[in-house]
Order: structure tokens, then sequence, then C-alpha cells
């Protein structure tokens, strides 16, 4: 037997008739008779009896129907995952990382997604909160990484994914901040500040506050993370960053001189009422699992 036998078999047992069965799987009557013909010397028994008013299962065309419900219903699960799957290796996903978001874990389960479908185009674009919010309701990206959201935008959704430690970065060896053991021990050096600390400005004034440390004054300003990274790790320049933009560059020293209390979430962000791919569709579940577990 096979699947399309099982399919007129459903469509006789669901219409009651050859007639409305044939109409509703595109066959001619002739035709669909020859396969339930076929499909009862294959099972060895009668499947319908002939009624004044049409087609009516025996109880063996019952049994059988009941067991083809489930073959058909796993053959529709199996070409739409094998869709799906195909989707993964052809299609193209747009997502906006912020700097912070895209050192983070969070970032990183972006590029094993990006390694397990090679086949599957994914363009990162870079920016902000507010940039990605302007391009998702232009339609210019699927979803976006940010570790920074000002709360409720309209037309978009934010869905917290996890949390990022911040600390005090400098060069490796720098000569205070390699001896210091809180925030007071760095009073008196340069700093480089950005935009990106600008949720985290309360608790950085309430730490150095409660240890009665000199708050940092910026000596550069800078919406440049590159820049701050490289000016860090050739001065005695000193700044505020989270700990995952800091773990790969072996120049730089990091310090959680705050004791755990500068951290700062990261937000999944993506449209309202917009129709998401499945590529889109895969990373989002991945993300918010691993959210989620982040979370607990």
């Amino acid at each position: 037997m096979d699947l399309k036998q099982l399919e007129n078999l459903l469509a006789i047992v669901e219409t009651g008739s050859l007639t409305s069965a044939a109409e509703r799987v595109g066959l001619s009557q002739q035709a669909i008779s020859q396969s339930l013909t076929r499909l009862e010397k294959q099972l060895g028994g009668k499947l319908f009896e002939r009624v004044p008013r049409g087609m009516v299962p025996t109880r063996l065309g019952e049994t059988v129907a009941e067991h083809a419900r489930d073959v058909v219903a796993s053959a529709g699960r199996l070409r739409s995952a094998a869709s799906a799957e195909i989707g993964l290796e052809r299609g193209k996903l747009i997502i906006g990382l912020s700097p912070i978001a895209a050192t983070s874990s969070v970032g990183m389960q972006v590029a094993a997604f990006a390694t397990r479908y090679p086949n599957l185009r994914i363009d990162v674009e870079a920016g902000i909160d507010r940039d990605f919010i302007a391009a998702l309701n232009r339609g210019e990206i699927d979803l976006a990484l940010s570790s920074q959201s000002g709360g409720e935008q309209e037309g978009v959704l934010i869905e917290r994914l996890g949390n990022e430690t911040w600390g005090v970065t400098g060069r490796e060896n720098h000569p205070q901040l390699s001896k210091a053991r809180n925030l007071k021990d760095i009073s008196g050096c340069n700093w480089i500040l950005g935009r990106n600390t600008d949720l985290l400005t309360e608790k950085i004034e309430d730490s150095f506050a409660g240890q009665n440390a000199q708050f940092p004054q910026p000596g550069i300003m800078t919406t440049s993370v590159m820049f701050a990274l490289s000016a860090l790790a050739r001065t005695d320049y000193l700044s505020i960053l989270p700990q995952s933009l800091c773990n790969a560059a072996h120049s730089l020293m990091w310090r959680d001189l705050a004791m755990g209390k500068w951290t700062s979430p990261v937000f999944l962000i993506r449209r309202k009422q917009a129709h998401l791919g499945y590529a889109a569709r895969a990373l989002l579940k991945e993300l918010s699992y691993e959210g989620e577990k982040t979370l607990i």
C-alpha cells in the first residue's frame, strides 16, 4: 500500500461516497474505486459496505481508517519538517545586534545557530535599540538583540533574555587596577566613558558613593566600542564595560569592584503582528529557551 491509497480511503470514509471522495482528491470515480480495490486485496478483506445512501466502513475499514489517520498525519508533519529544514538551508535572516549583546552568551547562541545551518544566510546589522526599533518598523530586519531598551515601544515586542555583568576594565598590569580591591583604589584615574552605560548610571553612582570613591570623570567620551578597547589596551585609561566583551581581549583585565551590582539585561526585540520566516522562528525559539535557563 502507499500513502495515496490511505488518503483516498480517508476521503471515502469522510464523504461517505465514491463520487464525493473522487472530487475531493481530484481523481475520477473509476480511479478511486480501483485504488480501493487494490487496498482491499493487499489487506485481505472488504473495507466498505455499499448502502443506499453511499459507502459505510466495515469493522476492518474502521480499524484501517484509524491507523491511516495517524500515518497521513505523520506524513504531513514529515513534509512540514522537511520544508522547514530546506528553508533553514536556503533562507535568509537579518538580525540587529548591539555591541554588548554581540559578545554576550546570547550573541554566541546566534553564532552557534549559524554554524548548524551554514547555507542559511544570516546578515548581522550593528546598532543600538533605538536604531533597531526603527529598522524593525520599516521591515528591514527580522529581529534584534540589544543590551538596553527604554521600556515599552510602539509596534514592537521586547523580551528579556538574560543579564550582563559590568566591571572596571583597563590594560593588563594596569598600575592601579591590578592592585585595586575596591573602587576607592582607582580614584584619580582617567576614564573612557560612553552611552552604553546610560542605564547603569544610577547603580554606578550608588556604588562609588557607597565606597566613598571619586565618581569617574570622562577624559574621553565615545560611542565606539572598538576605539575604547584599542585605547584601553595602549593607555592607562579605565572604562566600565561588560565582562563578556573583555573576556576575549587578552591585553585587557576586567575587575568586578562593585560586587556584582552592575548588571544590565539583554533583550530580544521583534515586531508585533509580524510574519516571521521559519529561520527566524527557529532562532527565536532557541533564544527564548536559552533566556529561560539564564534567568532561572
